[in-house]
């Protein structure tokens, strides 16, 4: 079986304070805390490996869980904004930290019906060797 974390990003800081590009604009003081409940949650997890989007605020949601998880974070660029990833049936569990809008269309392909994707949510998903959903729930962020 194979189990997927889909974690959309804590909150970042707002594009009206931050002075820089969207690509670096980071988690907020909000988004920081969001990011550690939702390691805490993940902490059981099982999961093997973590893959982040390259923007800041993506990276710095993922190594909170890779280090509540004792992982490193690879960077995986399909996971950026604007791009669609697909989760492989292969056995192994990830969490992948990504966007609110590549998270639904990754689930669809699943045949999974996103109707949340809140920041700092994670969406888990049980797949069987032939990547048919057994099971998908999602955990809404009470964190910050």
């Amino acid at each position: 079986m194979t189990k997927l974390f889909l974690v959309r990003h804590a909150e970042p800081v707002s594009p009206a304070t931050f002075d820089g590009s969207d690509f670096e604009r980071p988690l907020s003081p909000r988004g920081r805390k969001q990011a550690l409940w939702t390691a805490h949650k993940l902490k059981a997890s099982g999961a093997l490996e973590v893959l982040s989007s390259p923007l800041a605020r993506c990276l710095q949601t993922a190594q909170v869980i890779a280090q509540e998880l004792g992982l490193q974070v690879a960077v995986d660029d399909s996971l950026h904004i604007a791009r669609v990833f697909q989760a492989q049936p292969d056995g192994i569990s990830r969490v992948y930290v990504a966007h609110s809008n590549n998270i639904p269309v990754a689930l669809d392909q699943l045949g999974v019906d996103c109707n949340a994707c809140g920041h700092a949510s994670c969406w888990t998903v049980d797949l069987d060797e032939q990547g048919k959903v057994l099971r998908a729930e999602y955990l809404r962020s009470d964190g910050g």
